[in-house]
């Protein structure tokens, strides 16, 4: 019998840390304030103005029945000062007519023709590992392939100075990632000094005017990418196109949640993966009965069936997004849970995922819970790695797509195992990071 592999976690507390010690938790790590009974309850309050959920049925009833009783607030305060008033951050009209002018990149029939981008991504990834063999910062690694995969797909492509003002600007945003996230979900005034502030602002007026700058430079570009798409779409009730502001900010969203997601995703498998050599040995013989020792094509990655598995069930156990929150404008109540206007609905994808009363074995790396015929019993609100509802992630199909490709390209060329050393710590800020990165040990 093989191995069961149980991969890094965090240890749910009993209770609630209090005061003091759940803002230096929080800024922390997020995830770590989430207690037990959340991993085993349907909901949990936190007073009476915030409530864990964790059922489908209201999670359901919150993204989808309900869904003009909410807003998502606390995400548009966490991310608008970057992200402006895109897709990811607009609500209502003008989120709907936003998602229809993009929409038309990710249909079926279209994605298809990225397969060889996503393959020469990997393919520089491996070559520069056979230029430099040994240890590997595998996150770094993956955030360069799903930057060079937007930059070749769906954007204009940017140049080296663009792609490391981004990466600076990033670094400082995220290193007080922690204090934004716990302003935002206290509903604390923004004006209000936090550590970072200035810096943050900083940072993020550069990455935005960075933007601005390959929008003047790209924006009558020939050519048929998601920049000409918004620049030509037009409101379907006034008739109004997007200004500059708002193409900065569908930019910006695209460059990085088309990105950023599927990098973490990648990385937390290549983890799950360095941890479970049955599973990476099966993996490349499924490729190579596929593929062989060719490049992946488009045909192919639907024969990927283990490849898929063991990307979703990575998804599962590390959600690239790890919690959602609505905030109710009405008062509503939804299976016995009584939400009165004002109340904030947290959503623990984390903790959904590792439920104990939903998955057995909740903590166990096992890809079979996605093999078919077992996959369609899981209900659709309890696995949510790109969300779920009307506003589920508009790139779903074009991600698993490019996540597939470009792990079945690398396990072609690699082999990877542990560097030895702590496990690395699933860290909540706007994604789901490896704290201090995460290097394995690569044979190419």
């Amino acid at each position: 019998m093989a191995d069961v592999l149980t991969p890094a976690r965090i240890v749910p507390p009993a209770r609630v840390p209090r005061r003091l010690a759940f803002i230096a938790t929080f800024v922390r790590n997020p995830l770590e304030v989430i207690p037990r009974a959340v991993y085993e309850e349907d909901h949990v309050a936190i007073g009476r103005v915030r409530a864990w959920v964790t059922s489908p049925s209201i999670i359901k009833a919150v993204l989808l029945d309900e869904r003009d009783k909410f807003r998502k607030l606390q995400q548009i305060r966490l991310l608008g000062p970057l992200l402006g008033k895109g897709i990811l951050t607009s609500e209502g009209a003008d989120w709907k007519w936003q998602r229809q002018a993009s929409a038309p990149m990710f249909r079926p029939q279209t994605l298809g023709t990225f397969v060889p981008a996503f393959v020469r991504a990997a393919e520089h990834v491996i070559a520069r590992w056979r230029a430099h063999p040994g240890v590997q910062p595998v996150d770094e690694d993956m955030t360069r392939a799903t930057f060079e995969v937007i930059s070749a797909t769906l954007l204009p492509s940017a140049g080296d100075a663009f792609v490391a003002d981004m990466r600076r600007s990033l670094r400082v945003l995220g290193r007080n990632g922690g204090w934004d996230m716990l302003y935002a979900a206290m509903n604390l005034p923004t004006w209000l000094p936090r550590p970072g502030m200035v810096r943050g602002y900083e940072a993020l007026q550069a990455l935005r005017r960075s933007v601005a700058q390959l929008l003047r430079e790209r924006r009558d570009a020939d050519g048929d990418n998601l920049l000409q798409r918004l620049v030509a779409a037009r409101d379907p009730e006034s008739g109004r196109a997007m200004d500059d502001q708002q193409l900065v900010d569908n930019l910006l969203t695209f460059y990085l949640a088309g990105h950023e997601t599927t990098a973490k995703a990648l990385t937390w498998t290549l983890y799950v993966l360095s941890r479970s050599p049955e599973w990476q040995a099966r993996l490349a013989a499924e490729i190579r009965a596929v593929a062989g020792d060719a490049p992946v094509e488009a045909r192919h990655v639907e024969r990927l069936v283990l490849v898929e598995q063991v990307l979703k069930e990575s998804m599962r156990l590390f959600p690239p997004v790890p919690m959602m929150s609505r905030q109710a404008i009405a008062d509503v109540k939804v299976d016995g849970l009584d939400i009165p206007a004002g109340m904030s609905i947290l959503m623990p994808i984390y903790a959904i995922h590792r439920h104990a009363k939903r998955w057995p074995h909740p903590d166990q790396f096992d890809p079979d819970r996605f093999a078919p015929g077992r996959e369609q019993e899981i209900p659709r609100y309890q696995y949510m790695p790109f969300g779920a509802g009307p506003r589920v992630c508009i790139g779903m199909s074009f991600a698993m797509m490019e996540a597939t490709t470009i792990l079945a390209t690398l396990l072609q060329r690699a082999r990877f195992e542990s560097a030895g050393g702590a496990e690395p710590v699933p860290v909540a800020r706007v994604t789901l990071i490896p704290r201090d990165g995460l290097k394995l040990k690569v044979t190419a």
